[in-house]
């Protein structure tokens, strides 16, 4: 049982660090502008060379039935549209604030899961799980003496970014039970890369942003990007796995540890390299955050005694 969640658990680990690089590259070539969609075309094209790679070492991927292949190009096609909206997040939102938002994945992911799939959690399942949820939310909380206001459009950026996430999984899982999953991670790769280079040539804005940010970053953004689109693929393919090992809404639970996860990566960060990322170190902000952290780790207890 240990073995599911340890696979799941090591996608947060590689996800904080993504959303720290993600803020880095959103606000050194976005300039205050809305360049998402050229961002993420980058994705699209690295996409592409991901699904050539597994498609040569897999064997029997075009063996599936069409419907099925259909729906995992579905899913890569969802895939693009919540980096969309995640992107667009950070844009106008701090990194600290927009990622607790994914929390609300295992919330969507327990309904869908429920509706097309028929899983339920037990009642010690349920009790782990709400206090993981309440640590994690309590995470989010802003303890710092300056009043913020709500940012209610990064918000509603991030809830549905969730919501297809959520759908995503369901949807992989759906098609994968019984299947391979290399072969359905194959399609995935290639319904994001499809989508990616319909998006370059049918949206003109985002093809205009793709360029105008290769002609700025160069060399140094498609490095960056590699990297990045390696370790979010790598946490994809970890979740993704780890779904056909346990229910949807247990796999994205525990992605619910990636603010705390976060919080870490951020306070490292600030100390040695705060020309990337700065956090707030004092003790009104950082005593609760750690209070919260020990109330998700009780809750991960809770779910395997």
């Amino acid at each position: 049982m240990m073995s599911w969640f340890l696979i799941a658990l090591a996608a947060p680990f590689l996800w904080s660090v993504v959303n720290i690089s993600d803020q880095y590259l959103v606000a050194k070539y976005s300039a205050g502008e809305n360049t998402s969609g050229g961002i993420v075309l980058f994705g699209g094209f690295i996409a592409i060379a991901i699904a050539f790679i597994i498609g040569i070492f897999t064997a029997g991927i075009f063996q599936i039935p069409i419907l099925d292949k259909l729906l995992l190009v579905m899913v890569g096609g969802i895939t693009i549209a919540w980096v969309l909206f995640y992107f667009r997040a950070l844009e106008i939102g701090d990194v600290s604030a927009v990622v607790p938002w994914f929390l609300t994945v295992p919330i969507f992911g327990f309904v869908l899961g429920y509706l097309f799939l028929g899983e339920t959690l037990s009642v010690q399942q349920l009790l782990g799980s709400l206090i993981i949820l309440l640590g994690g939310f309590f995470v989010l909380v802003d303890f710092s003496e300056s009043k913020k206001k709500f940012a209610w459009k990064s918000a509603l950026y991030m809830v549905v970014a969730c919501f297809l996430i959520a759908a995503a999984g369901i949807i992989f899982k759906y098609v994968t039970v019984g299947g391979s999953f290399w072969i359905s991670s194959f399609w995935e790769y290639v319904g994001f890369g499809i989508f990616g280079v319909l998006a370059y040539f049918f949206i003109p804005k985002y093809r205009h942003e793709f360029i105008a940010i290769f002609k700025k970053g160069g060399r140094n953004i498609i490095m960056l990007t590699t990297i990045i689109e390696t370790l979010t693929i790598a946490g994809n393919l970890l979740t993704n796995f780890a779904i056909l090992l346990a229910p949807v809404t247990m796999v994205y639970l525990v992605g619910s540890f990636q603010p705390a996860i976060l919080l870490c990566f951020t306070l490292i960060g600030t100390r040695f390299f705060p020309n990337i990322v700065k956090e707030d170190m004092s003790k009104r902000v950082l005593v609760p955050k750690i209070i919260a952290i020990t109330v998700m780790i009780a809750g991960s207890a809770i779910l395997f005694l």
